[in-house]
């Protein structure tokens, strides 16, 4: 079985491998080409495992299309007698073309062999919500990024970076599976938060349940939280953490619960074009708790200031400081 490490290395290595496919069978494909392609297929036996699977693909593929198949044959014996040589020629690619878009289709799409696969990705201050085509949305966070791959057996998101809510509709046969730094969520008919952070990542259910594996595998239903971190050992939260808090962002708004200071300026921070930081180390260690508007930076900013007998300094239009009066 495939961990999730290596199912996501083999994705994106069959990428790869499509990419020299194209280059390489390019009219006048360059030479460096060639030679980054012999650099990159002799990495690794899995670079020219995935390679060789492609190459093979592709190859049926057009075997295929040339073959003499008893569609085209019957359609050939029908074809009128007088025919010209030109009109038999024509007739011939367009048969051949017609196989090659069925086949094509059948691989390539988002039902078929390899699927298809988007990226999408929102700036600081933004949110976005995807609509996919099975029914399920991604909603987007701010300065997040994301890839969709969609085939036949599986649906999978990679969460590179920032937050994301998913909405997914359930289908046992398909699973619908995010990966986000050392782990893996995988959707029992859900609604979850994935927040991919530096050191770690969040997953919080809302509805339904979810399956996390990293290290180990724990199973997740409504209101609960876990977290791991980059090796994916799982790591403790905060105890007064709720789903309440975590999902906040969605209705334009930030909950703390008696959170380090340093870690609010962080979260607030996500939000807006600007450096937000302590003139002090030791300031950090102070606590804040209450509810805060996303857009309201001055007024976050004031508030805090004032409960912790803070001042607030615009060093310049892209940097404010919190300091001691």
């Amino acid at each position: 079985m495939n961990t999730p490490a290596s199912t996501d290395q083999a994705e994106i290595l069959k990428d790869e491998a499509i990419e020299w496919l194209i280059r390489l069978s390019a009219d006048h494909c360059p030479a460096d080409d060639r030679h980054a392609f012999e650099h990159w297929l002799q990495q690794s036996a899995a670079h020219q495992a995935a390679y060789r699977q492609v190459a093979g693909r592709m190859n049926w593929l057009e075997r295929v299309a040339k073959s003499d198949t008893q569609t085209r044959t019957a359609a050939l014996q029908y074809r009128p007698a007088r025919q010209t040589p030109l009109k038999q020629h024509k007739f011939k690619l367009a048969t051949v073309a017609s196989l090659l878009i069925v086949l094509g289709v059948a691989t390539f799409s988002s039902e078929g062999w390899y699927g298809n696969s988007s990226h999408y990705q929102v700036a600081r201050g933004s949110h976005e919500t995807i609509s996919l085509a099975d029914g399920s949305k991604l909603e987007m966070n701010t300065d997040s990024e994301i890839k969709v791959r969609i085939n036949h057996w599986q649906r999978t998101v990679e969460v590179v970076k920032g937050e994301v809510y998913f909405s997914v509709i359930h289908n046992a046969e398909k699973p619908f599976v995010v990966t986000a730094g050392a782990g893996r969520s995988i959707d029992i008919g859900t609604e979850f938060d994935v927040y991919r952070q530096p050191d770690q990542v969040i997953i919080a259910v809302q509805e339904g349940s979810v399956r996390v594996e990293a290290k180990q595998s724990r199973e997740l239903i409504a209101s609960e939280a876990v977290a791991y971190n980059q090796n994916g050992d799982f790591v403790n939260l905060p105890p007064k953490l709720s789903i309440d808090s975590v999902t906040a962002w969605r209705r334009g708004k930030l909950i703390f619960d008696n959170r380090r200071l340093d870690e609010v300026l962080s979260e607030i921070g996500r939000y807006h074009k600007v450096q937000l930081r302590l003139a002090e180390t030791q300031l950090a260690d102070n606590k804040v708790s209450g509810t805060f508007f996303i857009e309201r930076l001055e007024g976050n900013l004031a508030t805090i200031a004032n409960s912790l007998n803070l001042t607030v300094h615009h060093v310049s239009d892209g940097e404010i400081v919190l300091a001691k009066h």
